[in-house]
């Protein structure tokens, strides 16, 4: 089945938080996770098998940073097309591996360690970064997942237009000079409770910028918890045509991490889809399988949001 139909017909389930899981698996690393696809492969494959079996529909690739822009700090920026392969094929192998249902494969893309927006406010005549360069490293990142057989892309954690206009922009070119029409996810984070990104942007300031794309689904993820980003999908859901998405953090973090329970945060996430405001919801920082499973458990059976 095609995802868009399904999200005509159920809410589908996102996969959690990445990181977290491979925190809890107390391996040495220099932090950069993305590499981890070419070191632990195993590692990462049984982290999407984990979130499979909880109840996700969709599976998001370990390859967050993996573009030449954030890989620079680590010096591996000319691994980045083997890192976004490697990790295409990882996830497409354990959801090929699971029986039972169809398992959608979305190439995760993040906001790079640099926003385009305040360096071009800065005018700061040592940085070299553009437009065109962000959108070529993107590239190099599109072309390796596709490489690797993602379904997809889930441009994720936007908080900077800009950079967000680049990644869709080089997904587009792309997937012209490839011959592919994969879909793709926007997911969007805000700083605060007034609903601005990083570099004071609305959501709906966002979406006006970016509709000239093709969207299979708008929404927020990290932030904060479900409870505080109520107001925002539901402005969301009311100005987009497209699926709207929804995966928060597991509350906000304290000394001792992130501290919300599996049951609260799909507590919110049910009353959300109650409301008829999402087509996808799963969750990010803090997130674990327990999260998903909850979340897959209760939102089961209740009608997905009409577009």
């Amino acid at each position: 089945m095609e995802i868009t139909q399904a999200l005509k017909e159920r809410i589908l389930i996102l996969d959690g938080g990445m990181g977290t899981c491979i925190q809890e698996l107390d391996i040495q690393y220099d932090g950069n996770t993305d590499m981890l696809t070419l070191t632990m492969p195993d590692a990462i494959k049984s982290i999407h098998t984990a979130y499979i079996k909880a109840g996700s529909d969709i599976i998001e690739t370990c390859t967050f940073g993996a573009n030449s822009v954030s890989q620079e700090g680590y010096g591996c920026a000319d691994k980045v097309y083997d890192m976004n392969l490697a990790g295409a094929k990882i996830a497409r192998q354990a959801a090929q591996e699971y029986r039972g249902k169809n398992i959608w494969v979305m190439g995760s893309m993040g906001p790079t360690a640099k926003s385009l927006t305040i360096i071009e406010m800065m005018m700061d005549p040592t940085e070299t970064l553009t437009f065109e360069l962000l959108t070529n490293s993107y590239r190099t990142q599109a072309e390796g997942l596709i490489d690797g057989g993602v379904d997809g892309f889930l441009v994720e954690t936007v908080n900077d237009a800009r950079n967000a206009l680049a990644a869709l922009t080089a997904i587009s070119q792309t997937q012209k000079s490839k011959g592919t029409d994969l879909p793709v996810m926007l997911s969007a984070t805000v700083m605060n409770n007034s609903g601005c990104l990083m570099t004071g942007c609305t959501l709906p300031e966002l979406f006006e910028t970016l509709s000239s794309f093709s969207l299979l689904s708008a929404g927020v993820n990290c932030s904060f918890g479900a409870k505080e980003l109520y107001p925002f999908i539901k402005e969301i859901s009311n100005k987009v045509k497209c699926a709207v998405s929804i995966y928060p953090n597991a509350g906000l973090p304290t000394a001792n991490g992130y501290e919300e329970k599996p049951a609260d945060t799909a507590k919110e996430l049910l009353k959300m889809a109650q409301d008829r405001l999402i087509n996808i919801a799963g969750g990010c920082c803090g997130t674990t399988p327990a999260h998903i499973e909850e979340i897959a458990n209760r939102l089961r059976g209740i009608k997905p949001r009409e577009f």
